[in-house]
């Protein structure tokens, strides 16, 4: 009070202090009311951004191609829809007071709207509230997780209407959204993983006024021909795995790893570094409008260029598929001067766009990998199979080298239930001869697939020397193609043979290529080495690994072309002797291979059929195992179905639509096979 009274009094200096002081009092409480008042959204956003987020951006991924160049497996653009979640937060909210309104009503509780701001907090804690009234924490966040379900659900129910009911418009469900919301909300959700031309002009032309949706350019595997090469190149699957090597990221977009094939063999190779950006997030989790930044720029990967011929496989796949029924089959053709896999065939094919987006355990598992089809399996490489009659090849060789006479005759005896038919009777065993009875020499007893002449032989020949043949040829071990999806075969050893108890009625069995198993990517490596002269290679898939961009740095990594495993020293007149009866098997009438017969082109070649036999069922495999041209032998062409008639029947004319491509590809010089 005595400052009043001063005052007063009329002092006039205390009088101006205390102008003073009100004026600044003034002036303090008007910029508190700028800053809390007039600023307060400004400056809340701003509290609200305090953090950022790193993102793993993958890497454009190489490109496979044929040895000429030509596209087997590549990339191309996507139109994707997604939605935005923090461009969905006003409804969101909108949604939460609609709802909580509604759970207060039917509750009979205090409908005052939930508080937001400082004064509306410290008023809140100042008013008096009726007992029992309010929500409970959980209440809070039901309706929270409900209003983000509703609106983002309604968000996609007006993309679908948009869309005239399309059925790529993706749905989620709660738990699902949910999830989603919780780990990955400052990344664009997918509603539409793949926009039709249609439905891109619909968003691109009618400007689309549903909230957070957005239209993006993603780039995704391509495969320009469809099937072709299938197995061999194989496919991708998604990638969700952390990796260690390339540190820790809160975010992962979408990114696919090599599954089967040559895409996951090099997979380091073709999926080139993966990038990394920022990404500003507030303090719900929710992207930053003007928070986001490049670290560092994804490197795209590597060219993986094979040895493949586009042009043959397609001729080879086409060629498999004229077989009659249900084809389950492969095909093999390789250069014999070189071990270049020209193609690689395996029926029946699978889509592998199917597994861009992911396959279904039901798809997967009564469809893809469904008995007896098994779309997925690669029987090229990873079936193994009886040889049948094709082992005769190597039977000859080891029958020469043992000093057995070419112009010896050998009678096959007759099968008494079998007229016309001969037999081998092996003690009160009877083993059936598809050759008639009567004498035979080595040409004859290989043109007629004698089964009586080669167990004879074989008998006498014995296990070490015959099992030697096939091991010098590769048989039972691994081929080297650098992929997964490779088995080896089950050739025995001496050991195995022993350890097996095995007895003469098994060698007789082995003489004709049964009890024993082969792939047909072995079968071809070996048929090669008869054709040139004993050398055996190391099969090659691919060329060269490059820079997709010519321009650009990076080291091209050939494969060496020709490299020898192993020589097989014999006399040049026993690799003659059996050339030429693969020779007489095609071109003489009474040859098992006739029918792959082809004017201006020398066929040789051998068939075979093998019986199958286990888990109640009984089948065949047929063959025919050939080269040409005889005068200069240049391919060797492996074809094997499952369930055929028999190797000559079946087998010999899918081979010889093959070497009909090649022999009007080399009379035209414009087509022939690139060299490398």
């Amino acid at each position: 009070m005595l400052l009043f009274d001063q005052l007063n009094k009329g002092d006039r200096p205390l009088r101006m202090v205390a102008w003073g002081i009100a004026v600044g009092l003034f002036i303090l409480l008007g910029g508190l009311w700028r800053v809390q008042v007039m600023s307060a959204g400004k400056y809340r956003e701003k509290q609200e951004v305090q953090s950022f987020r790193t993102v793993r951006v993958p890497a454009m991924r190489g490109k496979i191609l044929d040895r000429q160049g030509l596209e087997l497996v590549g990339n191309s653009p996507r139109y994707r829809l997604s939605l935005y979640l923090d461009e969905l937060r006003p409804q969101f909210q909108d949604e939460y007071r609609r709802q909580r309104t509604n759970l207060l009503i039917a509750k009979k509780l205090d409908v005052t709207p939930a508080s937001e701001g400082f004064f509306d907090w410290v008023a809140a804690k100042f008013r008096k509230e009726k007992r029992g009234s309010g929500l409970t924490v959980a209440d809070i966040d039901f309706l929270n997780r409900s209003a983000r379900y509703v609106v983002a659900s309604n968000a996609i129910v007006a993309i679908y209407t948009r869309m005239n009911g399309s059925t790529n418009v993706r749905f989620y469900a709660e738990e699902q959204f949910h999830n989603y919301w919780l780990t990955k909300r400052a990344l664009p959700m997918p509603v539409i993983e793949e926009c039709t031309p249609a439905q891109i002009a619909s968003i691109t032309e009618q400007g689309w006024s549903v909230p957070g949706a957005r239209l993006e350019l993603v780039p995704v595997r391509s495969y320009p021909n469809g099937k072709v090469a299938v197995h061999l190149v194989g496919h991708l699957r998604r990638d969700d795995d952390y990796d260690e090597d390339e540190g820790r990221f809160d975010y992962r977009q979408r990114d696919y790893v090599g599954a089967i094939g040559l895409e996951r063999a090099y997979d380091q190779e073709l999926r080139g570094l993966a990038g990394a950006k920022s990404i500003m997030v507030n303090s719900l989790g929710y992207r930053h409008q003007h928070g986001e930044q490049e670290l560092a720029e994804p490197q795209a990967g590597m060219n993986l260029v094979t040895t493949l011929d586009l042009d043959l496989q397609k001729a080879v796949e086409k060629s498999l598929d004229m077989v009659s029924g249900d084809e389950r089959g492969a095909v093999v053709v390789m250069d014999v001067n070189n071990g270049d896999i020209l193609a690689l065939a395996s029926a029946p094919a699978f889509d592998p766009t199917e597994f861009i987006d992911g396959v279904s355990w039901h798809r997967w598992t009564n469809v893809l990998m469904a008995e007896p089809a098994r779309p997925m399996f690669n029987r090229a490489t990873y079936g193994e199979y009886a040889p049948g009659s094709t082992f005769k090849i190597l039977h000859s060789l080891a029958l020469l080298e043992d000093g057995v006479d070419p112009a010896a005759l050998h009678t096959v005896a007759a099968d008494p239930s079998r007229p016309g038919r001969g037999a081998y009777f092996l003690g009160r065993r009877k083993i059936e001869d598809t050759a008639p009875p009567g004498s035979y020499d080595f040409r004859r007893a290989f043109i007629r697939s004698s089964n009586s002449y080669f167990i004879d032989h074989g008998l006498r020949l014995g296990w070490e020397k015959l099992l030697s043949m096939g091991h010098r040829f590769g048989l039972g071990e691994d081929t080297g193609i650098r992929i997964n999806e490779v088995k080896d075969g089950d050739f025995p050893t001496m050991d195995v043979v022993q350890r097996r108890g095995w007895t003469a009625g098994n060698l007789a069995n082995v003489s004709i290529g049964q009890e024993i198993t082969l792939t047909p990517v072995q079968l071809a490596v070996a048929v090669s080495a008869v054709a040139n002269g004993g050398k055996v290679f190391w099969p090659r898939v691919v060329d060269r690994i490059e820079p997709g961009d010519p321009f650009a740095e990076g080291e091209i990594t050939r494969i060496r072309p020709g490299q020898v495993r192993s020589e097989i020293k014999l006399a040049r007149r026993h690799f003659d002797a059996v050339r030429a009866a693969m020779r007489d098997d095609v071109s003489e009438a009474e040859g098992t291979g006739k029918a792959a017969r082809l004017e201006g082109f020398a066929v040789c070649g051998k068939t075979g059929t093998a019986e199958i036999k286990g888990n109640g069922r009984k089948d065949k495999v047929t063959w025919f195992a050939s080269f040409g041209p005889y005068e200069a032998p240049r391919y060797t062409v492996i074809v094997m179905v499952e369930s055929g008639g028999s190797g000559g029947g079946t087998c010999a004319p899918v081979a010889k639509r093959i070497y009909e491509f090649l022999r009007d590809r080399e009379r035209n010089p414009a087509r022939r096979l690139a060299a490398r």
